[in-house]
């Protein structure tokens, strides 16, 4: 009997598992639907089997023909290549590997050369910026809150994503922290925060009354009463270009230009921004200007 007991209880716990990891797959598959989608239609247009043969195609007429960035194309490798191997159970040879590496090189050539750099938000003076935060200094509800959010936002560097999802468990006043969920790396990250910014939360906290599961942006209506949800990253971007004009991830590009420019070296940068490649620092975000160089000859 009690072996029967254990027998369920290792099944019931093997299903649960087995559901957990179903479902982390399901989300993968379900983020690269759209890219699996564009590779379907190519496939019917020119009559081709759905397997990596036909990848390999597709990611040519996508550099030759549709002369897309570098970044769509590793976008568009990742996803369907995601798709073949799970949703369709095929493995990716290492012919095939080698021939798509070869490929990518095209991009190295001076035909395809301009479509390499990745070309972003440009960061703006970080004090041009809290300017503009400091406009919503004020004792209204609806400015209070505005500038508590553009403020953590600026200071932590966070990306959209990362600031829907933060709560007023996550921060740490005291000790002048906040621990910011990275959906992109599946961690949490500690980061710093500003005397100001510490003192813009405080001040939000007690007026909009927030309690510790509350989502530190949430939902608002005009006059700043605070409703706890996560709203969508398109929602939030879209309030913060009605607030200041610009996109979210200006405050990051700003911030991480200020820090650098402040003197701060790339391990310290990344730390506060979340990155894990020093090396995406130096290409996407750091842009040196002649001036700079000429100090040091």
């Amino acid at each position: 009997m009690e072996e029967n007991l254990f027998s369920l209880q290792q099944f019931k716990i093997s299903q649960e598992t087995e559901k957990s990891i179903q479902h982390v797959k399901n989300r993968k598959v379900e983020m690269y639907a759209p890219d699996f989608k564009q590779f379907e239609v190519f496939c019917e247009r020119h009559l081709l089997p759905i397997d990596f043969d036909s990848l390999e195609l597709y990611l040519h007429e996508s550099i030759t023909i549709q002369q897309v960035r570098l970044s769509t194309f590793n976008r568009r490798l990742a996803g369907v290549k995601y798709w073949l191997t799970t949703k369709f159970n095929q493995q990716q040879s290492l012919e095939q590997e080698e021939r798509v590496r070869l490929l990518r090189q095209l991009y190295n050539e001076e035909t395809f050369l301009r479509l390499k750099p990745q070309r972003g938000v440009r960061a703006e003076s970080q004090q041009d910026v809290l300017r503009l935060i400091d406009r919503y200094d004020t004792n209204k509800k609806a400015d209070i809150r505005k500038r508590a959010i553009c403020l953590v936002n600026l200071i932590t560097a966070n990306r959209p994503s990362e600031m829907v999802r933060l709560k007023m468990s996550d921060f740490d006043l005291e000790n002048r922290s906040v621990w910011v969920m990275m959906k992109k790396q599946g961690e949490m990250k500690e980061k710093r925060l500003t005397l100001e910014c510490v003192q813009s939360v405080s001040k939000y906290i007690q007026t909009c009354e927030l309690q510790p599961e509350d989502y530190f942006v949430g939902a608002s209506d005009k006059w700043g009463n605070h409703t706890s949800r996560q709203i969508h990253e398109d929602s939030y971007n879209q309030s913060i270009h009605a607030w200041l004009g610009f996109a979210p991830y200006t405050f990051r590009k700003t911030q991480i230009t200020a820090m650098y420019n402040k003197g701060a070296d790339i391990p310290t940068i990344a730390k506060q921004s979340g990155h894990k490649s020093h090396q995406t620092i130096m290409e996407h975000y750091i842009n040196l200007k002649s001036s700079d160089v000429d100090e040091f000859l």
